[in-house]
């Protein structure tokens, strides 16, 4: 059985299907849920705030194919089970600040417009996120995705 959790009026979130939790079963070790984040095509990076018992937790990966480091995506997780992203597309550089057993904060490094990809010069911008028992919310305004906005986490699309 599949359940699809919908994540609206945060950035554009990614919905994801997740399996729905069976009874008797536990929720996905912390190995399990790295290789979730891998079949996405990242590379786990900051684990530390993965936690199958919290009602969010949170994985911070790099897209597997890059050199650079970048981009990276923050992936969500709701007792375990995977239920979307950060946002809709990847940003620069994403880092896992702290989290409870329902909210995780995340900081985005933020570019001026001539900033090289490298060198974030805009200082960072911090964004909670929180479960509301039905669904993941943002407790802060997700920083604009633009290159061409004065303070940019800049979203990177990927190139296959």
């Amino acid at each position: 059985m599949i359940v699809t959790v919908t994540l609206t009026g945060w950035g554009g979130g990614t919905v994801l299907a997740a399996p729905a939790p069976q009874s008797g079963t536990s929720a996905p070790s912390p190995d399990r849920a790295e290789a979730l984040v891998r079949a996405r095509g990242y590379t786990a990076t900051e684990t530390g705030g993965y936690d199958p018992d919290n009602d969010l937790s949170v994985i911070v990966g790099r897209w597997t194919d890059a050199v650079d480091g970048h981009p990276q995506q923050a992936f969500l997780f709701h007792r375990g089970r995977l239920v979307g992203t950060d946002t809709l597309v990847p940003s620069a550089t994403i880092g896992w600040l702290w989290s409870t057993s329902d909210v995780v904060a995340l900081t985005y490094q933020l570019y001026r417009t001539d900033d090289p990809l490298c060198c974030p010069t805009a200082g960072a911008a911090t964004v909670r996120y929180q479960w509301n028992g039905t669904k993941i919310v943002p407790l802060d305004s997700v920083p604009a995705a633009d290159w061409s906005a004065s303070a940019s986490r800049r979203a990177v699309r990927l190139s296959e």
